[in-house]
């Protein structure tokens, strides 16, 4: 970091003529270990706003001007980390992308506050998975854990405050959000999870005043829509409002129906509004239990209230390829890449065998989640064939990806530029073909992170 500190002293040298500019410049700078490209995306409300290029020692430094005060993503390969800025900061990031989040480190002046929010996100996911095993625990001592969570975590943002005596308001209301909301989230799944964890047919009789805190939410925080504590709650509490709508209505089964309406009817945020909408038809449709099964209903509220003319068109295409693969008819032959960057014929190299063809894209799943995934099938499905199709060669290498190494890559393709598999990815999402030993499609569209993914390979 040495090298950085130097080159961050010599701007501020540079630009000391202007006090004012000086107040309201903030420089980004940083170095990155094993880097997937050769750039940094800086993103803010999901959107990217600048492309900052690494120079050949992996390093790079950004000056802004009027950049405003608040939470911002800064993105690189298939990762990302939120970074909150404010005028006059000069933060430094150094990170290994082999172990992203990890490894992350801050330093500099406004490094204090980032590094604060990142060890509270990773104490969320530590104490949101070992919250699971107490979902047998009745309301009041669910609530008493809940509660006991809360204050530890307020009581450490209260010792931080007293050496950050300058926060702003707006850092202190995402502080608390981080800090809430995904507490707040494990009650609204509290009701299923309870009646899973003590295998009841019924849904908990919880007391009036168990979702309290909702009265101080506001469903429309037009700040946090891209922070992931307060979207993810917001699905969560979505998900048991349709839970106790369709209790409390039977004509009311129509699950994924249900969301879209919820969703229109809440949120007033037309571009959150959409992209929640494509994130409950697009789960919806990718883990179904049929073959190019399509929630035709459900389909028809999404065109109803989706505004946005990109996300509807990336549904139709996914709608139009999921037909493009016909079930009970041989499989259309394309051609692949192996990683000799020999082309060959699909057909040759699942002749005879029962095949589960994945097209995979780490944007969708993570290496390391799919690696497991992969070794996962393999091992229950010794006698079934996997082969691997990267849909996006040009923005990873398994061979160079240690992760992806731990696959076998003679079971592992590239499409070609002029592949027939194209006419069936124009939407880019990944899929899976499940194909017997006479090269006749079982399945055409299923998903390989689905829990109903075994009923597809028990096919014949």
């Amino acid at each position: 970091m040495k090298y950085f500190l130097i080159l961050l002293i010599a701007s501020f040298s540079v630009s000391c003529s202007s006090t004012s500019e000086n107040s309201k410049t903030i420089y980004f700078g940083g170095h990155i270990v094993n880097p997937k490209s050769n750039s940094i995306l800086l993103l803010k409300n999901n959107v990217v706003i600048d492309t900052i290029r690494l120079d050949n020692k992996n390093n790079f430094i950004k000056k802004y001007i009027n950049l405003k005060e608040g939470l911002y993503t800064f993105k690189h390969g298939v990762e990302f980390q939120y970074i909150y800025f404010e005028p006059s900061d000069s933060i430094l990031v150094r990170l290994n992308t082999w172990d992203f989040d990890e490894s992350l480190v801050f330093n500099g002046k406004g490094s204090s506050k980032n590094e604060f929010l990142i060890n509270l996100f990773l104490q969320n996911e530590k104490e949101e998975n070992e919250i699971y095993k107490y979902y047998n625990l009745n309301e009041k001592a669910f609530e008493l854990k809940i509660d006991s969570l809360a204050n530890e975590r307020v009581q450490i943002f209260n010792n931080f405050k007293l050496t950050q005596p300058h926060l702003t308001d707006e850092f202190k209301k995402l502080t608390t959000t981080a800090i809430h909301f995904p507490l707040y989230r494990l009650k609204e799944i509290y009701p299923l999870y309870h009646k899973k964890a003590v295998k009841s047919n019924e849904f908990p009789k919880l007391s009036a005043n168990f979702y309290n805190y909702r009265k101080d939410i506001n469903l429309n925080e037009k700040k946090l829509v891209a922070f992931y504590p307060y979207q993810n709650y917001i699905i969560s509490h979505f998900y048991n409002l349709n839970y106790q709508l369709q209790e409390q209505d039977s004509t009311k089964n129509n699950s994924t129906e249900n969301l879209l309406n919820i969703i229109s009817e809440n949120i007033k945020i037309e571009d959150f509004k959409n992209t929640l909408l494509k994130k409950t038809i697009v789960n919806d449709f990718l883990k179904s239990e049929s073959s190019c099964s399509i929630n035709r209903k459900a389909l028809e509220v999404f065109r109803e209230n989706c505004t946005d003319k990109e996300i509807l068109s990336q549904v139709e295409k996914l709608v139009n390829d999921s037909q493009k693969v016909e079930p009970k008819k041989p499989l259309n032959n394309f051609t692949v890449t192996n990683y000799k960057n020999n082309e060959i014929p699909i057909n040759k190299i699942i002749k005879g065998k029962k095949a589960i063809i994945y097209f995979w894209s780490t944007e969708y799943m993570s290496s390391e989640y799919l690696v497991k995934r992969i070794k996962y099938l393999e091992k229950q499905y010794p006698s079934d064939l996997f082969i691997g199709v990267n849909i996006q060669p040009e923005s990873i290498d398994i061979l160079n990806e240690p992760n992806l190494k731990l696959l076998d890559t003679s079971k592992q393709f590239k499409l070609t530029a002029n592949s027939g598999a194209y006419q069936f990815l124009t939407s880019k999402y990944p899929r899976t073909i499940v194909v017997n030993k006479d090269g006749i499609v079982e399945n055409g569209f299923a998903y390989l992170d689905s829990r109903k993914f075994d009923k597809a390979l028990k096919l014949k």
